[in-house]
């Protein structure tokens, strides 16, 4: 299952906590891809690196490409 999530909150907690939020979605099994905008906090480059690292896409983008690959959608405003 891929799970689109889409952070777009201009609260850095909250951005933040979403990016935690996909961090854990992989530990379910699930594969995620995460639309986000500038990074606001260290803790969310941290978790965004993460991401990346275990060879999920992080990216600023039109979502709707990544829309079209997504069994499910998040989204944190």
């Amino acid at each position: 299952m891929t799970i689109l999530v889409i952070a777009r909150s201009v609260d850095p907690h909250r951005q933040a906590e979403a990016l935690r939020a996909a961090l854990g979605l992989t530990l379910r099994g699930a594969t995620v891809e995460v639309v986000v905008g500038e990074l606001l906090t260290p803790l969310a480059k941290r978790a965004a690196d993460t991401l990346r690292s275990f060879g999920y896409a992080v990216h600023d983008v039109d979502p709707s490409e990544a829309l079209a690959r997504a069994d499910a959608v998040e989204v944190w405003t």
